[in-house]
């Protein structure tokens, strides 16, 4: 399974290079490689600056919310929305204009009151509340590989999922939406993230 893992993150990351508009070729690359080794430059790249450059940050997994359009209030009541106990670990860094990207892994109770896990990248785009010294809020997206048991009985599989944030100097409130159709899918998954350093005015 760690194999898995291995591989399935690496694909992640090529993904979300890809994404996030980073540069077409990194150092050791060139205009003329093909793309996919381009992306693999990057990839590795960013990888390696997060890990090296980037600041720790801490997930306190905080809800789960089932749209009440999607589920009956039967389902609500018998699905579990508390993830607690939860937690998770990261490496993020700011970069241009106040945004930021990072690595995290996680691990929570799902909605079936299952241990679950996930690890990926994230990246948000991020704007100062005009009338809130240190206040902030944005739109991104997270790229993570996931174990749950009731896929494959925690065989890894990839996601991407938008993501919302609002925050206060070195806190923020983070949440992403899962969609889906009648009875599944439709869930917010909410945490609070505490960073190791403040995030500079854009």
């Amino acid at each position: 399974m760690l194999q898995k893992m291995k591989q399935a993150i690496g694909g992640l990351l090529l993904v979300a290079a890809a994404l996030a508009g980073a540069p077409a070729a990194a150092e050791g690359g060139s205009d003329e490689a093909p793309f996919y080794e381009r992306w693999w430059h990057t990839a590795v790249a960013e990888t390696t600056d997060i890990t090296r450059n980037g600041d720790w940050n801490v997930y306190l997994p905080a809800k789960i919310y089932h749209l009440p359009i999607a589920y009956t209030a039967e389902q609500r009541d018998r699905y579990n929305e508390t993830p607690m106990p939860g937690f998770g670990i990261g490496r993020g860094k700011y970069i241009e204009d106040g945004n930021w990207h990072g690595l995290y892994a996680m691990e929570f109770r799902d909605s079936n009151d299952k241990p679950s896990w996930l690890a990926g990248y994230a990246r948000s785009w991020l704007w100062d509340m005009p009338r809130l010294n240190g206040g902030f809020y944005g739109l991104g997206f997270t790229a993570f590989i996931m174990g749950r048991q009731d896929y494959g009985n925690y065989a890894p599989f990839p996601a991407i999922l938008p993501s919302f944030t609002l925050g206060f100097k070195q806190v923020e409130l983070e949440a992403v939406f899962v969609p889906g159709g009648k009875g599944n899918g439709n869930v917010f998954f909410i945490w609070f993230k505490l960073n190791e350093k403040e995030r500079p005015h854009s």
